[in-house]
């Protein structure tokens, strides 16, 4: 008995996992592959003025440079006058899966880079079931006339070429197995490992590093979420125009010319956010890390150092949308894969700070520690938030939880803020919750 609660007494404390050692491991395994591609349209401004020019534009095939998918082609498809006639006043943007032995569930990522090497216009599908020769992406990706007007300086490069930044990530079955002995020994090797990484970052200047992070909080910090355009799934076939309803823009999102409808039916209005902010200060905080690591950790960080990109010249980043505190958690998750103080309070900031770097198992983490704190005084920030970050799991599991407590979710301040600036969003969850009933009318 007196070991049975020494050895409880032992999971109490905050102590480390290798004071605690796990009698048997299991690990569960997914194949991810992850490759990109960097397309450059020379003059691209005369494909917009040419009434002549080219319907379509392809770049060469590319591949992934390891994984059980090497053997796959792949290139990107732009149309310069849109897809079709209802998206002529755009600029439409595909991935094409050219070649491979079976169909593959991938999704794309989408990006234009200026000449200081800042990303622009960065747009994320859901994962989609590519057929050999299917495509996948944004019949309505940008508007021509933005090119044309006051943004053309931030978007187009000196020689006015286009540059667009893709990544295609490749996922795969999963499966479990029973860590064996020698594993297991590997296993808390790693785990030393991960410990003498994280002691890099404290060890301040005397590290060896070669990047200088500054967190400088100059401009407002939005505690809820940015403004961002919604964009539905649809066919590139589809036949809806683009619709203003109170000076917003209803545009398609994803569209594929592989067949089948994929939610051709659905949409969203583009909208504008409401944030709370806290006054601008000049504070800032100094972080001495490593490029190898941040590079094998996060693509947007291998981006900006493998593209001769500003952050590349003077090895300096300069954040200034997130906290000092969020930053600490990115890069001890970077460093260790373990983060000791994501909560419920910090959840929504270190959720969307890892989808800005591209962190996907800690956008998890974060998205799992939100569910479970799913609460009537939350769940509309909460809906926002994961509209906002195309975090359909999470999005799907807030509007079961409004559909449950409907009365209650629409006396608050949240939900009559929601209706006002957000009337889709209000509308979708309604829409929801009403066919729920209807099929559970129907069942019984």
């Amino acid at each position: 008995m007196s070991n049975s609660n020494t050895e409880r007494s032992n999971f109490r404390g905050n102590r480390p996992l290798s004071a605690n050692p796990p009698h048997s491991i299991c690990l569960t395994d997914r194949k991810v592959v992850s490759f990109t591609h960097l397309w450059t349209i020379d003059h691209f401004q005369s494909y917009l003025d040419d009434p002549q020019s080219p319907r379509v534009l392809f770049s060469s095939y590319f591949s992934p440079t390891f994984g059980p998918h090497t053997d796959t082609s792949w290139c990107l498809k732009l149309y310069p006058k849109g897809v079709n006639e209802k998206s002529v006043e755009y600029i439409s943007l595909f991935v094409k899966y050219v070649r491979g032995r079976s169909d593959l569930l991938a999704k794309a990522e989408f990006s234009l880079i200026n000449s200081r090497g800042e990303f622009h216009i960065v747009r994320k599908t859901p994962y989609h079931v590519f057929p050999t020769g299917g495509d996948w992406g944004y019949s309505e990706y940008l508007m021509r006339m933005v090119l044309t007007t006051q943004r053309k300086s931030e978007l187009l490069n000196s020689d006015q070429s286009l540059k667009i930044f893709a990544r295609v990530i490749i996922v795969g079955e999963s499966s479990s197995s029973i860590i064996h002995e020698e594993k297991k020994n590997t296993y808390e090797s790693l785990m030393s490992l991960s410990t003498h990484f994280g002691s890099l970052l404290t060890s301040r200047k005397d590290n060896c590093y070669d990047v200088t992070i500054i967190v400088r909080l100059e401009q407002f910090n939005n505690l809820i979420y940015e403004p961002k355009p919604s964009d539905v799934p649809s066919s590139s076939t589809s036949t809806s125009v683009p619709k203003r309803n109170n000076n917003r823009i209803k545009r398609k999102r994803y569209s594929t010319n592989s067949g089948g409808s994929n939610g051709a039916g659905e949409s969203s209005d583009e909208t504008t956010s409401s944030a709370i902010a806290l006054p601008s200060t000049s504070t800032a905080i100094t972080f001495y890390v490593h490029r190898s690591i941040l590079s094998a950790r996060s693509p947007v960080f291998a981006a900006m150092f493998s593209h001769s990109m500003l952050e590349d010249q003077n090895s300096t980043i300069e954040i200034t949308d997130l906290q000092p505190e969020t930053v600490q958690c990115l890069l001890e998750y970077m460093y260790t894969s373990n983060v000791e103080d994501i909560n419920e309070h910090n959840a929504i900031e270190i959720f969307k700070a890892a989808d800005k770097y591209q962190l996907e198992f800690l956008k998890q983490k974060a998205e799992i520690i939100m569910i479970n704190s799913l609460s009537i005084s939350n769940c509309t920030m909460l809906f926002i938030v994961a509209d906002l970050h195309n975090a359909h799991e999470l999005k799907k599991r807030i509007l079961n939880f409004i559909m449950r407590n409907i009365l209650q979710v629409i006396e608050t301040d949240d939900w009559r803020l929601l209706v006002e600036q957000h009337p889709v969003l209000a509308t979708e969850a309604f829409v929801y919750s009403a066919e729920h009933a209807a099929s559970c009318a129907c069942s019984s």
